[in-house]
């Protein structure tokens, strides 16, 4: 209850006795009070708005509660008083804490909280007189108050502003509103000031500011003031207040306490002085850069602070101390006084000091209004202001302080030049112009001369005057300063100089001097970037940047002068450089050497004179002459060119008038005028020369138009090019204002004639080759007769016509005629194939026979509907186009074949321009002679042309036009053929399209193109598919699906490709005859006579059997529409194409390959698994269990709604290849889920917080009560007080409990997790509730405190009746208590109740005595027989209390049903019993409440392990029933009322050990039951794993994972194994035999399974689509069967994926896989009988491996696919080359090294590959024989080279050759070695010479195949001669010897024609296999056996 409404009920109390009449008036008067109000509110109009809205805004408020304050009273006249004319000039409204009863315009608020204090913030308007402002100041001002405010004016004549003096108090925000607005607004503002631009007005607007600032300052340094002074501290060692008069000063000074209090109170005070004395005396600690103000400002708060002091020392207090320590005569009045006296003093210094200052304070106002410009007037009075103030002042003259004066002066100057230049630091120097800113700097260097000029002046005049003082004072500490500012301002502009010198290299034109420029603006760009000020003369940087500056600037110069040497140096025309130098001038940059350059210029231009003379005399004779000019134009030019070389420098160097005097200069001068005159005489020579040749060009003008080119036979325009040159020459004569011959005048004048009929003749041919360009090939015989046409109209130009013929116009137009009758025909052909025949059979080939979906996916259903509707319509459309193509194919024949023979215009045209060609010559001129010899000009390559022949006769005609009819027959038949095969391409391609696109579309990452064509089209990117059937993800618990399945995907694939084949049924075949004009025109009107009816076609060839006709259609649209289908169609033609083949298969098992993908993309939502598979019950229990805090509830909800966004942000849709998996429907379900999770988690949240907010609004009501009880006696206080105990020892948890519990419905809140309504409410008023129960506390103890003298005489007499009543209690006790000998434990139970009962009265009363007696103060009476009763009841108590405790439990125990009986909790209990029992003291266990009670708890701790095992689960009704038969009691234990009672009745100890015997034998059972079941449930489970193979599908069971289950199959046989030899598996023996053989039989099934795949997988690779298939057909259909059944296995096991069921779910594979692998040996076995006749035919076939074979003979189709095999049958032929053309011919074979053998005779690699491998292998045999044979007469040659030799031969027979020339020549030295002794040493270095040839070409820079060649000839020839050295050494000389005859001999023999290789008198052939070039290894005598 508020206090307002406590003081409501009492007045009503006090007001009882009234009369209801004054509550009415009261009520009245309210109500006239808000009337009143309505009435006000109903003035307002906008400009109370306009203030109002304001005023809110600035406050922050409700403009609603800032209008209800206004009203209040009469301040809303105030405000009308504002907008009245010549009303009140400003509006004030304060928002600050007002005084209820205080204030005539703000009325207090009705009602308080009780929290608040007595005053409150409000609104309200005042004038600022009646009320101090201490919070927000909201005030309007006008400008003019003779103007009326209304609501137009009020946004433009009314100013509002704020102060706040909240924080900082009323100057401060003054200070705030001043610095912050008005004076950055007034400097920004421009009007109002008169004329800106003059200096009155600036300097008024200046002086105005400077003023406004002046006065903040003054406010800072007031509020500096008062922060820093200094109060005096209070004595709180004595109360001052008691010396009023003499005598109290007497007293207290004859007190030596008093006077000791006072004399510390005193040196506190003097300790305070000191330290204020001590700080004015330090040394001050002042900034650099202060100015003269400073000064000012430090001796006004010094003289404040002093001034303050003083008043202090005025106080009464103080002067009632100092009167006490007077007539004390303390020690401290001596110190006071000194004190007293400085501090006088020192106030005296800082007025006086101040005083003088300020008079200084006007000269010192230009240092910061001025600029330095004005500011150098006003240095003089300055100066003397100071020497004033230092002649006359009393403390201010020191030269300490005078100095320092000065120095504030000069840091205030520098300071202003500083804001001067830098516009007070909105810009830097870099920002300004330069020229502004040098201005500036020599303004402010002006100031420090004039000002130090003034001072010198000054001080000269103090010198001379004696009587006046001196300035004793350091111009050095004063001007070093300045100066080194000076300093600074004099290097910004030198380094200004240098910037404006080097700035011309920026606006320079001279090549590569941008470098240096560039460099320049780097120099000064890396200055500008320096971040320090150059103004701060402080600062050492800026003169090392400036020492940089200047070196690089010297450095940079440096590189200018070397840059312009390097220049000229690289000059070598005399002009160009004369140009470059004067550039060079023009930069204005001294020290360059311009003079010298230019002598040098004209010494070089002096060698150009010698070098042009010597150019004219090595030239003149044949100079070079310009592109596209004439040769003797081109002399003169040339001439011309020399002379402008030396004229143009000689005119520059004639306006440098004193290069030209030097002696030097005059001889080039007379060397330039010999050389002009040379050649000027070189140009009249020529042009003479010219005009004199001009007349022996008329010959060329009578040359033939045309002729044809020897070389390319092509037409070519026969125009004399020296005609056109000398046109040229005369054009040219004539620019250079040259004169021209007549013939050459009339030249020029036709030369437009004659270079038109040229370019015509040119335009004509060029027509002629671009329009037979357009014939195209495929009708190009056709045209034929149309292009000889041309042909006759061109003739004319090839045999009569000139260039002086008059007829050329109507020649060229009749040729014109005739090319665009061809033009015409060919454009009507091409346009009719381009747009009638390519543009249908184009469309025909991009038609779409299946959409695939671009934004979304599609359902399977909808692809197969929009497949099959979008077929039928496009074979009609096919169909339709294909016709067209037919009719327009025709019309292009007809086209062609229209064609006349007739020639007579032809020939007319031709006569009448040959007979015009014989006249006159239009440019021979009259009376002149003709030359008959020069009448035709031919050129060089112009061949002998036929004589013309006229018309033919009739009959020859006649005959001709015959054969060309029928040769244009046999075309339009090859044309018709042409166009139909493309016709059949476009099916073919639309189909294969249509296919390949599905493909690419499925396959994105395949690699495989099964199109041969590379224009086929891709509806879409390899990447970022998108794909085309849809599929969902649903949750069917417990597992994660996708709808529909995958097989139905890859089923309605099928159907579409089956769709998409099928369109070409619909497409007639065109007929095999053309149709004539007639015949068309006939089927034209035909078809527009004909009704809607079908009818037949003239040609009765297509027959039309669609059922979509929809005149004569009864069927409704649900059903589904066939394709149409035409009798004779392309179908055959298409569906048997490999390429679709192929297509269509992989096709057919794109989809189900995709099976592990779409496993894989439905594990990744596996990390769900939680939100369903946990039990959300339990898992809250658990987390309930451990106690969590607030923060732990959060965290877990955020977890679930971070979970939440997870599965929101997972995709849309996954894309599996071409199958979208979309989310939506799995993302809902999840979460739902996770929803229930967080609701969960809230709802435990909100029980555990709103369980604690309820204790705690328990407590507060209960504690409340026990305030709000009336106290009425000691208990009641005992109470209280317990309660208030009770209070602060639970205050500190609540308050730590409040917080969570507000937060714990704030966090709920947030999550949107529901709470209740009554909940939310009272949550909100619990803080509030538990501090009304503290502040009741207060209340109460207060209230105690009161009652305290009253009770206490109360409690003195209770507690002598306590002591009587405690004497009664022991008598009792002692008689009848429960002790007492003899009683029966529950008797003596009984009596303990009933005197604990009594104990306790007594004991609470004990306590509130004895707290009362400790309350007040009193001795605490003793009561020790009541204390040692209490230790003996609570013995008793610890012994009945258990007592009864296990009674009540025990028993409680039998009432417990079966099924909820819980053993472990019982044997806890009673091991807890017993624990307690031993615990109990040794006295009590001698009584018989403790045997009871001992014997109770071990008969039932006896019972409880039989209890235990029977409680266990694995206890069926079977074990129930066996103990019934060995107890004899019976157990009912299904029934719901079975209690542990009906159990206890059945003598269980008795028959102890045949119960547990049962009990345990269940527990075996049920192990077995669990390994039973894991058993089953795993085989329930375990699928088979498929693999892909090849493009056919998963045909294959994975071998990984298929080894695995054979692996846990036989560990689940082990195990089962066990299960059947365990005693106790009676109850499932019959479940475990049948698994024993269902996982054996499985296994065996597998086994044969893998076999079958094995051989299948082999086997398959031979008969499908192999060459042997063919060749062993029998064997390839009954591999054809085995295909069919192997797939319908592994599609059946797709369909039953799971082991055990696909395995002995039925007999099927049990008896289909024997079957399968009996069929697929016989294939075997027939395959292994094919191989081994095969290699019978070709023996060499048993050196490859049976797979080789296989697949040599399935590509023996294909001859070129075979050499991958080759070095399985050859020694080394790796490959052969075929021929260009005939794709099987082999010309030649080749070794893995590149060596080649041309074959003798080609062998063509057709039929059985055995067959031709033979003839390969004895043609080359053959060929390396005559090859050998070539070889043997090359050695025999007399001029026989070795290396020669070894080059022209491949390296095996270059072996044999030095082979067969040991032989020959080791047989000869054998001969020959009878009769000549040193033949064998001779014959031995023959070979020794011989070895080292080889050896030498070995260090030659050989190929890798030519250098083991060699290393192979060395290895082979250094084995035969060390053969021969042996023979030698042995001194053999007989070829019968032995030691020869064992060697191995190589001959030729000529007469058998074979190569033989003896050893002793064994001889063999050479077998002549081919072994190219490989290595040998080394022959050592082992080998060599």
């Amino acid at each position: 209850m508020s206090f307002s409404s406590r003081n409501a009920k009492i007045s009503y109390r006090s007001r009882a006795s009234q009369s209801s009449m004054s509550v009415e008036t009261l009520k009245e008067m309210q109500q006239k009070l808000r009337e009143e109000r309505e009435a006000k509110r109903a003035q307002l109009d906008g400009r109370h708005d306009y203030i109002l809205s304001i005023v809110a805004s600035c406050l922050g408020r409700e403009k609603s509660d800032v209008e209800d304050a206004i009203l209040e009273g009469n301040q809303i006249d105030r405000m009308e008083q504002f907008f009245v004319a010549n009303g009140l000039p400003h509006l004030m409204f304060y928002y600050q804490d007002t005084e209820p009863a205080e204030g005539a315009t703000a009325s207090p608020p009705t009602q308080l909280d009780s929290h608040q204090p007595g005053n409150t913030k409000k609104v309200f308007v005042t004038d600022g007189r009646d009320v101090a402002l201490t919070g927000v100041c909201v005030f309007f001002t006008r400008a003019n108050t003779l103007k009326t405010i209304t609501s137009e004016n009020i946004h433009r004549d009314v100013n509002f502003n704020m102060l706040d003096t909240t924080e900082g108090g009323l100057l401060k925000s003054v200070e705030q509103l001043l610095s912050d607005v008005f004076i950055p607004t007034l400097r920004k503002i421009n009007h109002g000031w008169g004329e800106l631009a003059s200096p009155q007005a600036q300097g008024v607007k200046q002086e105005f500011i400077s003023s406004l600032e002046s006065f903040v300052s003054v406010l800072v340094g007031a509020q500096e003031s008062l922060q820093e002074k200094v109060t005096l501290k209070e004595c709180d060692t004595f109360d001052l207040r008691v010396l009023k008069a003499p005598a109290d000063y007497m007293a207290a000074a004859n007190s030596a306490e008093t006077t000791e209090k006072i004399e510390a109170c005193m040196k506190v005070w003097i300790k305070q002085i000191e330290q204020v004395l001590a700080e004015s005396d330090q040394l001050r600690k002042e900034a650099d850069d202060l100015g003269p103000r400073a000064e000012l400002d430090h001796w006004k708060k010094r003289m404040s602070r002093f001034n303050y002091l003083l008043d202090q020392l005025k106080t009464p207090d103080v002067s009632a101390v100092l009167g006490v320590l007077l007539l004390a005569k303390s020690k401290l009045i001596k110190s006071w006084r000194e004190l007293d006296i400085r501090i006088t003093d020192a106030a005296n210094e800082a007025k006086d000091n101040v005083k003088y200052i300020y008079s200084l304070e006007r000269f010192c106002d230009p240092l910061y209004n001025s600029d330095p410009v004005s500011m150098v007037d006003a240095i003089p009075a300055l100066i003397n202001a100071i020497k004033m103030i230092h002649s006359i002042s009393r403390y201010y003259n020191t030269s300490e302080k005078i100095t320092s004066l000065f120095v504030k002066v000069t840091n205030q100057m520098i300071t202003s030049c500083k804001a001067y230049i830098t516009n007070n630091g909105s810009n830097s120097i870099w920002d300004q112009p330069q020229q502004v800113v040098t201005d500036k700097i020599k303004a402010a260097i002006r100031l420090n001369q004039e000002y130090q000029r003034c001072f010198h002046k000054t001080k000269e005049q103090l010198e001379q005057t004696p009587s006046q003082r001196k300035f004793d004072i350091s111009e050095m500490y004063i001007f070093g300063k300045f100066d080194t500012f000076q300093r600074r301002l004099n290097k910004i502009l030198e380094m200004f100089d240098t910037i404006t010198t080097y700035s011309a290299l920026q606006d320079s034109k001279i090549e590569g001097l941008e470098t240096i420029a560039t460099r320049f603006q780097a120099i000064v760009m890396n200055l500008k970037k320096k971040h320090y000020s150059f103004l701060d003369h402080r600062r050492t940087d800026f003169d090392v940047d400036y020492e940089e500056f200047c070196k690089s600037t010297s450095e940079l110069h440096k590189q200018l002068r070397t840059f312009m040497e390097n220049t000229f140096d690289e000059i070598q025309n005399t002009e160009k450089a004369l140009n470059v130098l004067e550039k060079f001038e023009r930069l204005g940059i001294h020290d360059l050497g311009i003079d010298e350059r230019y002598q040098h210029i004209l010494q070089n231009y002096g060698r150009d004179l010698e070098m042009v003379s010597s150019i004219y005399a090595k030239q003149k004779l044949d100079p070079p002459i310009g592109r596209n000019m004439p040769p003797v134009a081109g002399r003169i030019m040339w001439a011309r060119q020399l002379y402008s070389r030396i004229q143009r420098p000689m005119d520059l160097f004639k306006k440098h008038e004193g290069v030209l005097s030097t002696k030097e200069a005059k001889m080039i001068i007379r060397n330039f005028n010999r050389v002009a005159r040379t050649l000027l005489e070189y140009e009249i020579l020529y042009h003479h020369n010219w005009m004199t040749k001009m007349e022996y060009a008329r010959a060329g003008l009578k040359a033939l138009l045309l002729v044809r080119s020897s070389v390319t036979g092509q037409l070519v325009v026969n125009l004399d090019p020296e005609i056109l040159t000398q046109i040229r020459e005369t054009d040219c004569m004539k620019r250079m204002n040259l004169e021209i011959p007549p013939f050459a005048a009339q030249l020029q004048q036709k030369q437009n004639i004659l270079k038109q009929n040229y370019d015509k003749l040119q335009l004509m041919l060029s027509e002629n080759t671009r329009i037979r360009a357009k014939i195209q090939t495929a009708f190009e015989q056709m045209a034929m007769p149309h292009v000889a046409k041309v042909d006759e109209a061109i003739q004319p130009g090839l045999i009569s016509l000139s260039w002086t013929s008059l007829s050329i116009d109507k020649y060229l137009s009749r040729i014109d005629k005739a090319l665009a009758d061809l033009e015409l025909l060919i454009d009507r052909v091409n346009d009719l194939v381009e747009f009638r025949i390519d543009a249908v059979l184009q469309e025909m080939s991009v038609s779409t026979l299946c959409v695939l979906p671009e934004d979304q996916p599609v359902t399977c259903e909808e692809f197969v509907k929009t497949t099959r509707d979008l077929c039928i319509k496009q074979a009609q459309n096919l169909h339709l186009k294909s016709t067209l193509v037919e009719e327009a194919t025709n019309e292009l024949i007809n086209m062609l074949m229209e064609f006349d023979h007739g020639q007579k215009e032809e020939v007319k045209a031709v006569e009448e321009i040959s007979s015009e060609s014989k006249t006159n010559d239009p440019f021979e001129p009259e009376g002149k002679d003709k030359h008959p010899s020069e009448s035709h000009l031919i050129s060089r390559n112009m061949l002998p042309l036929p004589a013309f022949s006229g018309p033919s006769s009739p009959l020859v005609k006649r005959r001709k036009k015959r054969d060309l009819m029928e040769i244009m027959e046999q075309e339009a038949q090859e044309l018709l053929s042409y166009f139909n095969h493309r016709n059949v391409d476009a099916l073919l391609k639309v189909t294969r399209n249509t296919l390949e696109m599905l493909r690419k579309r499925i396959h994105t990452s395949s690699l495989v193109h099964f199109l041969g064509e590379s224009d086929a089209l891709s509806h879409g990117k390899h990447s970022d598919q998108q794909a085309i059937f849809r599929a969902n993800v649903t949750l069917s618990i417990p597992n994660i699906v996708m709808v529909p399945a995958l097989e139905e995907v890859q089923q309605a694939l099928n159907r579409a490709v089956e769709c998409v084949v099928s369109v070409s049924k619909g497409v007639g075949q065109w007929s095999k005859e053309r149709i004539s004009k007639r015949k068309m025109n006939e089927r034209r009107m035909a078809a527009l006579k004909q009704d809607s009816s079908e009818s037949e076609s003239d040609d009765g060839a297509t027959t039309h059997r669609s059922m979509t006709d929809g005149s004569s259609s009864d069927i409704s649209a649900s059903v589904i529409q066939p394709i149409p289908f035409q009798a004779r169609n392309y179908y055959k033609s298409v569906s048997e194409n490999k390429e679709i083949v192929k297509l269509v298969s992989v096709l057919s098992t794109s989809i189900s390959s995709t099976k592990k993908e779409v496993e894989t993309a439905l594990d990744r939502f596996s990390c769900y698994h939680h939100i369903w598979r946990k039990d959300r019950e339990d898992s809250m229990q658990r987390f309930i269990e451990g106690s969590p805090l607030l923060s732990e509830f959060e965290s877990q909800i955020l977890f679930y709604q971070d979970l939440e966004l997870k599965i929101n942000s997972e995709p849309e849709y996954i894309t599996i290849g071409a199958i979208a998996l979309f989310t939506a429907f799995l993302k809902m379900s999840l979460t739902a889920e996770t929803k229930n999770w967080m609701v969960d988690y809230g709802l435990y949240c909100n029980r555990k917080y709103r369980s604690d907010m309820e204790q705690i609004f328990a407590f507060v009501v209960e504690a409340g009560k026990k305030l709000n009880r009336q106290i009425k006696d000691l208990d009641d206080i005992r109470i209280a007080m317990a309660a208030l105990k009770e209070i602060r020892e639970h205050q500190i948890n609540i308050d730590f409990q409040v917080g969570p519990i507000e937060e714990s419905y704030a966090m709920l809140h947030k999550y949107g997790l529901s709470v209740t309504k009554e909940e939310i409410d009272k949550v909100d008023t619990l803080r509030y509730t538990w501090e009304k129960l503290l502040s009741r506390t207060t209340e109460v103890q207060n209230e105690l405190v009161a009652l305290q003298p009253h009770f206490r005489g109360e409690l003195v007499s209770n507690v002598e009746t306590f002591q009587e009543d405690c004497q009664h209690f022991y008598q009792e006790y002692e008689k009848d208590g429960p002790m007492v000998e003899g009683l029966a434990p529950q008797d003596a139970s009984d009596r303990l109740i009933m005197f604990q009962n009594r104990f306790d009265n007594l004991y609470r009363k004990y306590i509130t005595y004895t707290g009362g007696e400790e309350l007040f103060g009193l001795p605490v009476t003793q009561h020790p027989q009541l204390l040692e009763i209490r230790k003996q009841l609570v013995l008793l108590q610890k012994l009945y209390g258990l007592y009864n405790n296990v009674i009540e439990t025990v028993n409680g125990y039998y009432n417990v049903l079966w099924a909820d009986i819980n053993i472990e909790k019982i044997n806890n209990e009673l091991l807890d019993f017993q624990t307690r029992c031993r615990k109990l003291p040794r006295a009590l266990k001698e009584w018989q409440a403790f045997l009871d009670l001992k014997k109770t708890i071990d008969d039932f701790s006896e019972c409880c392990p039989i209890l235990e095992l029977m409680t266990n689960k694995a206890m069926m009704t079977r074990h129930w029933k066996r103990i019934t038969e060995v107890t004899g009691h019976t157990f009912d234990v299904e029934t719901d009322t079975f209690k542990l009672r009906n159990i206890m009745k059945a003598p269980l100890l008795k028959f102890k050990e045949e119960i547990e015997d049962i009990c345990i034998s269940a527990l075996k059972e049920r192990d077995i039951e669990q390994k039973l079941k894991q058993v089953i449930g795993e085989w329930d489970n375990k699928i088979f794993t498929f693999a892909n193979f090849k493009t056919r599908g998963e045909l294959l069971l994975r071998g990984d994972s298929t080894s695995e289950i054979i692996a846990s199959m036989e560990d689940s046989l082990m195990i089962l194994g066990s299960l059947m030899s365990n005693r106790y598996n009676t109850p499932f023996k019959a479940q475990i035999q049948k698994w024993v053989q269902n996982l054996s039989n499985t296994t065996d099934i597998i086994e044969h399974w893998m076999t079958v795949q094995n051989l299948w997988i082999y086997l398959e690779a031979v008969f499908v689509g192999g060459d042997i298939a063919k060749q062993l057909p029998k064997e390839a259909k009954r591999f054809s069967n085995i295909d069919k059944s192997w797939v319908k296995i592994m599609m059946r096991a797709h369909e039953m994926p799971n082991v055990v069921q696909s395995c002995v779910g039925d007999e099927t594979m049990g008896q289909l896989l024997p079957h399968l692998l009996e069929q697929l040996e016989i294939c075997q076995k027939s395959l292994t009988g094919y191989l081994e006749k095969k290699r019978l035919l070709f023996p060499r076939f048993f050196f490859v491996s049976d797979p080789a074979l296989l697949e040599i003979l399935g590509q023996a189709s294909d001859s070129h696919t075979i050499q991958a095999h080759l070095l399985n049958v050859f020694d080394n032929i790796k490959t052969v080359r075929f021929h260009d053309k005939i794709y099987d011919r082999i010309l030649a074979v080749s070794s893995r090294e590149g060596e080649t053998v041309e074959l003798e005779r080609p062998v063509t690699a057709e039929g059985n590959v055995e067959v031709w491998l033979n003839a390969l292998l004895k043609e080359s045999q053959w060929s390396l024989h005559l090859v050998i044979r070539q070889a043997v007469l090359a050695i025999q040659d007399s001029g026989f080279q070795l290396i020669d030799f070894l080059n022209s031969f491949p390296a095996q027979v270059g072996l044999l050759g030095i082979q067969m020339i040991w032989t020959r020549d080791s047989e000869e030295a054998l001969t020959s070695a009878r009769f000549d002794r040193r033949i064998m040493s001779k014959t031995n270095q023959l070979f020794l010479d011989l070895l080292n040839t080889l050896i030498d070409m070995t260090t030659r820079d050989l190929e890798a195949v030519e250098r083991t060649k060699y290393e192979t000839l060395i290895t082979i020839h250094v084995h035969q001669r060390d053969i021969f050295d042996d023979l030698c050494r042995l001194h053999v000389k007989s070829p019968t010897d032995f030691e020869w005859l064992k060697q191995c001999r190589f001959y030729f023999n000529e007469d058998s024609d074979k190569m033989i290789i003896n050893i002793t008198d064994v001889g063999f052939v050479y077998q002549n296999e081919f072994l190219g070039c490989t290595e040998r290894l080394v022959i050592t005598p082992l080998t060599d056996r």
